[in-house]
């Protein structure tokens, strides 16, 4: 499949992977490792990493990590409806096509980069209990702390574990504004600010889509309910929608590629 040509539909394509994800979920589910297969194949496709090298190191750290969600989620019996590995799979595929179509507008990101990214959405709620933070960064500190656990064992250079670290903890909801106001007017360039906007896109582009926002926030108040979060009542109706699609804020240049300032203005208008 070649997704790099102008004329590629971003917004087709990735409705076309969520269908894919939610006809298997979650009874004949393949596991976020052949997910995450997948993804690397599309950003290095006929290509090998080497396995000793950063990147590559990165990417084994993220194939662990998959692993490792999968062998939690055997262990429970009560993953959270809405921060499970279905939205982990969403986030993950996210960040592979944006990263695809900032390639496709002649941005280039190196293999370190895009490796990394790849291990900070694996990665970014993995031990996520269901229901929201009670202070800052309450959730993203055990997710960050557990990727270090696992990537531990293929020691990826010290500063790229310390970037992927950052990147889970400003997924915090209350830091995305200030992330997009730390780039705001500025020129896309691949750093750790930029880096930061685009995990914080990928987090929620399914949900921003209009063919599947009203189930994903419907499945995020079952999961309030749960931790009896004062709002579990609210988010997922009209209201909660229209505030949902209201907060939301995109600035990478892969995003006007998938056209969502537009379509999140359609849903508005349509509410």
């Amino acid at each position: 499949m070649n997704t790099k040509g102008p004329a590629q539909d971003w917004t087709q394509l990735y409705l076309a992977t969520l269908h894919n994800l939610r006809s298997t979920w979650p009874d004949s589910w393949p596991g976020l490792p052949v997910v995450l297969e997948a993804c690397m194949h599309r950003l290095w496709p006929g290509q090998a990493l080497r396995v000793a090298s950063p990147a590559g190191r990165l990417l084994q750290a993220a194939q662990a990590m998959a692993q490792h969600m999968e062998s939690l989620a055997l262990q429970s019996a009560d993953e959270p409806h809405y921060h499970n590995r279905l939205h982990t799979a969403d986030a993950l595929t996210a960040v592979c096509l944006l990263i695809q179509a900032l390639q496709a507008k002649g941005h280039g990101l190196s293999d370190e980069w895009i490796a990394a990214m790849v291990l900070a959405v694996t990665s970014h709620d993995v031990l996520h209990p269901g229901g929201a933070n009670r202070f800052l960064q309450e959730f993203e500190q055990r997710s960050a702390l557990e990727m270090r656990h696992v990537a531990r064992h293929f020691k990826p250079p010290a500063l790229w574990l310390d970037r992927v670290s950052e990147i889970i903890l400003r997924t915090d909801p209350s830091l995305v504004a200030g992330n997009h106001d730390k780039v705001k007017d500025l020129a896309f360039e691949m750093n750790l600010d930029w880096a930061c906007v685009l995990i914080n896109e990928a987090d929620i582009l399914a949900s921003a889509m209009a063919q599947h926002g009203i189930e994903l926030g419907q499945a995020l108040a079952a999961e309030w309910a749960v931790k009896k979060h004062p709002l579990a009542h609210v988010v997922g109706t009209t209201q909660g929608r229209l505030q949902f699609l209201s907060s939301l804020r995109f600035s990478t240049p892969a995003s006007d590629s998938f056209q969502m300032p537009a379509q999140v203005a359609a849903q508005i208008a349509q509410l």
